[in-house]
């Protein structure tokens, strides 16, 4: 007898009754429901690079494995583990998919690699048998901590506290272990402590992960001096078909101190809002895609090749992947850290824009950021919603490309569709 049979025996055994008893009058038999079956193969895929042996695979034996119709939410089948599924499963005609999964995934946790697969659509055919597999692949962030010779020298004590919307996991002195992370952005922040003249003395510096991806291994190298004031992170992407660098430090930066192309990016344009008149209602968001804190004073906002631009006159600190919305007006949202006035008028059939240093005159400075936002690909449905850019785009280059772009979705402040100062959403 079957599960489903054991879980209905009462009121099977009264359905067979009736069909019984109907049978013994009407000499009828009870059709039977076509079936298929089903042979289902599990396997495991760790694509991450392995850490000291301490990224482990997981028991295959021991993942997870539902069966779905297709459309559905509720599993027709569950096996709490691979090895309880038969050789061949026998199934209804129709059409499924299958998820195979490991159960533990905490928001944040040491030693906790979480993996899921997704099987393709199958269909199963009466009195046939197919076969279907399914390949679970690491599916939480990886990150371990890994601190320099220098801190390890100079600083007493350290810790680094990584964090996304849910828990966080302290990497402290000695700390080997792996931490794994739901999905979303990631915080990190160092605190290391040292000896001045037999007084302790603590240096803190933060940064961010601003879009890490699952499935990928991120090693943080802490770097800091007691002697020189340096302190940084260098976070690696490790994985063979890219690397990824970010250098974070607790030193300000800004003006033309050094800004090199793509350490700002413009995010966001409101450029034709309807809640009120464009004069009144434009603005310009940028975000600091360096690795240190930016002071955009004496900055140059520019559109075109010609004189329409404004020299910002007022500190305007971005943290590490933070955002400056630069306003018309002060009522452009409810969000402006710096109004550029009348100077700068962004037209609605498109132009480009331009952050740069100043030079000699505003025109010829090093550029830092521009996008021409009325080149192909961008965004034309743009009466009451900002264009913005989709925010796992960090790459310079790429945050020029239409592509890369799509309208806002979301209200702000005035009613129009944005998200001035907050992280914009994810263009489908």
């Amino acid at each position: 007898m079957n599960t489903i049979n054991q879980r209905f025996v009462s009121a099977i055994a009264i359905i067979a009754v009736f069909f019984l008893s109907s049978a013994c009058h009407n000499d009828e038999s009870l059709p039977e429901e076509p079936t298929g079956k089903l042979k289902l193969n599990v396997g495991l895929s760790v694509v991450v690079n392995d850490v000291k042996n301490s990224l482990k695979s997981a028991s295959i034996e021991n993942l997870k494995v539902e069966i779905f119709s297709s459309g559905s939410t509720d599993p027709v089948v569950t096996f709490a583990h691979v090895s309880d599924i038969p050789e061949e499963l026998e199934l209804s005609a129709g059409v499924y998919y299958a998820t195979a999964f490991s159960e533990n995934n905490p928001p944040a946790a040491f030693q906790t690699p979480y993996y899921y697969g997704e099987s393709e659509s199958f269909t199963i055919t009466e009195e046939e048998t197919i076969q279907v597999g399914i390949i679970c692949s690491l599916a939480n962030i990886m990150v371990t901590v890994v601190y320099s010779e220098d801190v390890i020298s100079f600083f007493t004590d350290y810790n680094t506290t990584v964090s996304n919307a849910e828990g966080n996991l302290v990497f402290a002195k000695g700390e080997e272990r792996v931490g794994y992370f739901n999905a979303g952005p990631l915080s990190i922040e160092t605190e290391l402590k040292y000896s001045d003249g037999g007084t302790s003395q603590t240096k803190t510096i933060s940064g961010s992960i601003t879009s890490p991806q699952t499935g990928k291994h991120y090693e943080i190298h802490v770097d800091a001096s007691v002697n020189n004031g340096h302190a940084a992170f260098d976070i690696s992407l490790n994985e063979t078909i890219e690397k990824e660098i970010i250098n974070i430090t607790d030193e300000v930066g800004g003006g033309d101190d050094e800004l090199a192309f793509g350490d700002l990016l413009i995010t966001e344009i409101m450029y034709h809002p309807s809640a009120m008149s464009d004069p009144a209602g434009e603005w310009i968001e940028v975000y600091n895609n360096s690795g240190r804190v930016i002071n955009i004073k004496d900055l140059v906002v520019r559109r075109g090749s010609n004189n329409d631009l404004h020299q910002i006159t007022s500190d305007v600190n971005l943290s590490v992947g933070g955002y400056a919305v630069l306003g018309r007006t002060e009522t452009s949202t409810d969000h402006v850290d710096y109004v550029y006035g009348g100077e700068i008028s962004l037209v609605n059939a498109g132009y480009e824009l331009f952050i740069n240093t100043y030079g000699t005159d505003g025109t010829d400075g090093t550029v830092i950021c521009s996008v021409d936002y009325g080149a192909d690909g961008f965004p034309t449905d743009h009466s009451g919603k900002s264009i913005q850019l989709d925010p796992s785009v960090t790459n310079a280059s790429d945050a020029r490309d239409g592509a890369n772009w799509c309208s806002s979705t979301l209200a702000y402040s005035t009613g129009d569709l944005g998200t001035p100062g907050a992280a914009n959403s994810s263009c489908e």
